[in-house]
């Protein structure tokens, strides 16, 4: 099928909601207000961030946690670590206009310059499904540069309604292209487990548990919503000439299959759809 061959540049559709700046914002007010929601979840189960400390904020995109502890305790030093240059660029411009005590660099989570047994917490929000050796070398880096008694949280998802959609959509539109299925599956929370432990961690020190949080988008921005999130996530199905020709009809047909998913409910003018992670609290 001549329109399911693969395209490396982005659909013009795609690129306006993707490059550069326009990156940080498509995704902050996609699926960035859910993973908000998971960061500020995870800091309430640990005792409060003592004056002083020094954290590692993980796979920081453009700051949420950073954001969510300075609010908090303003009295510590982040190091906010990201290989997305246009996120870090976010967080470090409004950590100059601010001066928050941050310092941003593009370090890959797997192999950072810091010290052993350099931070007091390592704060990862939906970043270790990214790290390579499924997880594990990401996790061995977090346990080298944490302090004895230092705290550890990684997150990951455990299920994700607009998913399944943005899979069914590209089914249609593109064929029998092969959607790349994740390598590792995280769902049930015994992966995250797994690497924690293999990565050094003991498990009497490992407290795991899930959490589901409810994301709400207004009717009206909801095929904006479901634009924003195909522009997103069809790109892990690699990009195709159809997307370029057809780029509404997609939209379109994301919003209405979303309406239709088991976690997704419609009332008083408002869509939400569920989201779920795993969340492990782990002490050095």
């Amino acid at each position: 099928m001549s329109h399911a061959l693969s395209q490396k540049v982005l659909p013009k559709q795609a690129g306006a909601l993707m490059s550069g700046t326009a990156k940080v914002t498509t995704y902050e007010s996609t699926g960035g207000k859910t993973t908000q929601k998971f960061a500020q979840h995870n800091l309430s189960l640990i005792p409060a961030i003592k004056p002083g400390s020094i954290i590692h904020d993980n796979c920081a995109g453009s700051g949420t946690v950073s954001r969510l502890i300075l609010s908090h305790q303003p009295d510590v030093k982040i190091h906010a670590t990201d290989i997305d240059q246009p996120f870090l660029d976010a967080l470090s411009s409004d950590a100059v206009t601010n001066s928050w005590p941050v310092e941003t660099t593009n370090q890959r989570s797997e192999k950072t310059t810091f010290e052993n047994d350099f931070f007091d917490y390592d704060i990862t929000n939906i970043g270790v499904i990214f790290w390579t050796g499924a997880g594990l070398d990401g996790v061995k880096e977090v346990y080298r540069t944490l302090k004895p008694g230092g705290t550890a949280l990684i997150n990951c998802w455990q299920s994700i309604t607009w998913m399944l959609p943005i899979m069914l959509v590209h089914k249609q539109f593109r064929g029998d292209v092969a959607f790349p299925a994740p390598p590792v599956n995280w769902t049930d929370g015994q992966q995250l487990k797994k690497v924690i432990l293999e990565g050094g961690f003991k498990e009497e020190k490992l407290r795991l548990e899930s959490q589901e949080v409810v994301s709400v988008i207004p009717e009206g921005e909801f095929r904006d919503w479901a634009e924003k999130t195909w522009a997103y996530l069809a790109g892990i199905g690699g990009w195709h000439q159809v997307d370029a020709e057809r780029w509404d009809e997609e939209v379109d047909r994301l919003a209405e299959v979303l309406k239709q998913q088991p976690g997704t409910t419609i009332e008083g003018g408002n869509v939400s759809m569920k989201a779920s992670q795993w969340i492990a609290v782990v002490e050095k």
